[in-house]
Formats: C-alpha cells, sequence, structure tokens
C-alpha cells in the first residue's frame, strides 16, 4: 500500500488522539481560499454541511466546520452561536465584504472553495477517515 497522494488531493496526516484536524489541512482539503484566518492551526473536530441554518444548529457541535453554499451575514453569525471553527463557502460563490467583515469581527475563520457542497463534503469526510472525529469515535471496526 502506498502513502502517495494524488495531485490536488488534500495531504493525509497522522490525526491527533481525538481525530481533529487543523483549519490548514481543512483548508488544503477542499482547495480552499483564505478569506479570513488570523491563525490556521486551531483543530477541527468534525464537519456539518448544510444550507439551512436550523440544520446546523441542531447538529453541529462546538469546534465542527461548516460547509454551506449560502452566502450571507446570517452564516456567520450561525457559527458564532454554535461555536464552529470556521465556515468553508462552496459552490465557487462571491462572499459579500460585509460577510468577511462580520467573520473578522465575530471572529469566525472562512474560507471560499469552488467545490460543489457534495465534492467539499466528500473530500473532509477522506481527511478525517471514517467521517468526523465525533462519530468515527462512535464507529465499531
Amino acid at each position: 500500500m502506498s502513502d502517495t497522494v494524488e495531485t490536488g488531493a488534500a495531504p493525509r496526516s497522522a490525526a491527533g488522539p481525538s481525530g481533529a484536524r487543523s483549519l490548514a489541512e481543512v483548508r488544503a482539503a477542499v482547495n480552499g481560499v483564505t478569506l479570513w484566518c488570523p491563525d490556521d492551526s486551531p483543530a477541527v473536530t468534525g464537519v456539518v454541511a448544510a444550507d439551512l441554518m436550523s440544520d446546523v444548529l441542531v447538529d453541529a457541535r462546538p469546534g465542527n466546520l461548516l460547509v454551506t453554499g449560502l452566502v450571507n451575514v446570517q452564516v456567520i453569525r450561525t457559527a458564532a452561536i454554535a461555536d464552529l471553527a470556521a465556515v468553508v463557502f462552496a459552490r465557487g460563490k462571491a462572499v459579500p465584504a460585509e460577510v468577511v467583515d462580520l467573520a473578522r469581527q465575530m471572529n469566525v475563520p472562512v474560507f471560499a472553495s469552488r467545490d460543489t457542497l457534495f465534492e467539499a463534503a466528500g473530500r473532509l469526510y477522506a481527511v478525517f477517515g471514517s467521517g468526523s472525529a465525533e462519530l468515527g469515535a462512535r464507529r465499531q471496526v
């Protein structure tokens, strides 16, 4: 078995004891562009992918990453309320300056990706192994 990484694929590194990944690893996995991120070393403990912010509030856990195609200030407010690690805006949509400004004010790192929501979620699933660290901890192999 080879440890080589295909071109364009995210680098695989050993996850910490909790299976968490850094924001830098997450950004690389989705071929993301940093819109605002003062520190890309914080841990991401899982992923939630949704366009309905009510689903995010129900399903996300603190430390999760939000991947969404919705591009407005409510995404940042939801991420702050849910104590999420960061937001990835999918589908290559233009992110308004007011959204990035609010992210700065609320200290929510934001990235943009040209990947579809499905592609981004799939890449992140591969990076986290068997899904999010939270889910992986409950699975019996």
